[in-house]
């Protein structure tokens, strides 16, 4: 393996359907996921994908990503995305060890999957949205905790709340959601307020600069 490949560093993601098994659509739901997971080799632009998003089950998905940022980013459309189901996500910092494979992320070992496989475990037996692993443990505890906390906030959005924040995410304003869903700018004030919505995109924005300026570090 060439030894720019083997000292690389990557982040990868693996992310579920929480209770799928109990879901009554369950076929619809997966069919739904896998076009939302493919939506994002679109979303995300050629360099910040080492591999592309890939389905590898009917309800679990696997990628390979250059930044942290992105890492966090892709959980956070694919939860607004798929709301209300609930998801979780395994995100794991390291090398691979195996030759990169661009167009899947499938058949590819190493440290990174490791990680992202042990921490999407440790979502599941804390019920957890999301779970990280790889970086300093302090910071690892930090981000785990932080990412409770909005899980908790997200987790109680009502569809509405929800549709607004996806459409503010989009349009970039609350003017234009206004305008988008031709309903009064109090309706939308009053829900991404009471949704604390600005808060939550705060914070998923934060918790990914503090793992990506930790993986840079690690970088230089």
């Amino acid at each position: 393996m060439p030894k720019k490949q083997a000292d690389a560093m990557f982040v990868a993601v693996i992310g579920d359907i929480r209770g799928s098994r109990e879901l009554a659509d369950r076929s619809e739901a997966q069919q739904e996921f896998k076009q939302v997971v493919n939506s994002l080799n679109d979303e995300f632009p050629d360099r910040s994908i080492a591999s592309q998003f890939t389905v590898t089950t009917g309800d679990e998905f696997q990628a390979l990503l250059r930044e942290a940022t992105d890492a966090v980013e892709a959980v956070v459309s694919v939860s607004d995305q798929f709301h209300p189901a609930r998801l979780r996500f395994g995100i794991g910092v390291g090398a691979l060890d195996t030759q990169l494979n661009p167009t899947q992320a499938i058949g590819m070992d190493g440290p990174c999957f490791h990680r992202a496989r042990e921490a999407i475990e440790a979502a599941e037996d804390a019920g957890a949205w999301v779970r990280v692993d790889g970086w300093s443990s302090e910071l690892v505890a930090h981000v785990n905790a932080m990412f409770d906390l909005v899980q908790c906030v997200r987790e109680d959005w009502t569809d509405r709340q929800a549709q607004f924040a996806r459409a503010l995410k989009a349009e970039g304003t609350q003017k234009r959601v206004v305008e988008r869903f031709d309903v009064s700018k109090s309706t939308v004030s009053e829900s991404l307020s009471s949704g604390h919505v600005q808060e939550v995109r705060e914070a998923e924005a934060s918790l990914g600069n503090q793992l990506q300026a930790a993986l840079e570090e690690e970088r230089a």
